[in-house]
């Protein structure tokens, strides 16, 4: 049987991209992956261990034990975001940590999928951020190459501002999902991901927003979400991931949705 596990934070988990049939939700790029990789292989099954807020160390230290146990067939590696967010971070630190997931994942049987992070520059306060993220995500490069890893660059996402991100400017949205399920499914050579595909540059550039709204969006979304993961609030968190045990890839939901004739 082929088994594919995804690893990772709320961009794996699926957030942004909602549907009230799946668990927590979310559908996201990695359900759209798993279905594609269903359509080309028998038997695919599919289980998404990404849950939202979760940092490097927490994709290390929860998630990869049961990657280490299952030996999938393939694995899917996207962190770090989190990190980057944090007031103070330690980029090498962070990247060590994801070489650490990685190294602990692969093994000859086990194909593994390393993304790197958006570089998300439409507003002035995530501008400053992009030099910790531009390290990171040379970091990132670095190491799939050094683990032989199949690496999926996405860091460009950032370029199409409000056309593929929620209005939380952090999560994409469900074409940016769709955009990110096209890439990884094309670096493995299946498909085709259900949905429009779209490529060609946006019909338009976001301007910068006033202080002022800018101020707001990180007062009401960001700081709330850092501070959150960053105490005891989001330890206690016991939401769980979506799909801890395999599911078929290409199972009863996908077959309803195409019968009913609902978009991904």
């Amino acid at each position: 049987m082929t088994t594919f596990v995804a690893l990772g934070d709320s961009l794996t988990e699926g957030v942004g991209d909602p549907h009230p049939d799946y668990p927590n939700g979310w559908r996201g790029w990695a359900k759209l992956v798993a279905d594609a990789l269903g359509t080309h292989t028998e038997d695919a099954a599919y289980v998404n261990l990404a849950l939202r807020g979760r940092r490097v160390a927490q994709v290390l230290e929860h998630q990869v034990p049961v990657v280490v146990r299952a030996r999938p067939s393939l694995a899917t590696v996207w962190a770090g975001g989190n990190d980057l967010l944090l007031p103070r971070v330690d980029v090498d630190v962070v990247a060590a940590t994801l070489d650490a997931v990685v190294a602990a994942v692969a093994a000859p049987s086990t194909r593994v999928v390393v993304l790197t992070v958006p570089e998300v520059t439409v507003t002035p306060l995530l501008r400053r951020a992009r030099p910790r993220v531009v390290a990171y995500n040379d970091r990132v490069r670095a190491l799939a190459e050094r683990r032989g890893a199949t690496l999926v660059d996405v860091a460009d996402l950032g370029r199409w501002g409000p056309d593929a991100f929620c209005v939380d400017r952090v999560h994409l949205n469900a074409w940016g999902h769709r955009l990110v399920a096209h890439r990884v499914a094309d670096a493995l050579g299946v498909g085709p991901v259900r949905g429009s595909r779209r490529e060609a540059a946006p019909g338009h550039r976001p301007t910068a927003p006033r202080w002022a709204e800018e101020a707001r969006w990180w007062t009401g979304a960001v700081v709330p979400h850092v501070w959150r993961w960053g105490t005891m609030a989001g330890r206690r968190d016991r939401r769980e991931p979506k799909w801890a045990e395999p599911v078929p890839c290409v199972g009863r939901l996908a077959g309803r949705e195409a019968a009913s004739g609902l978009t991904p």
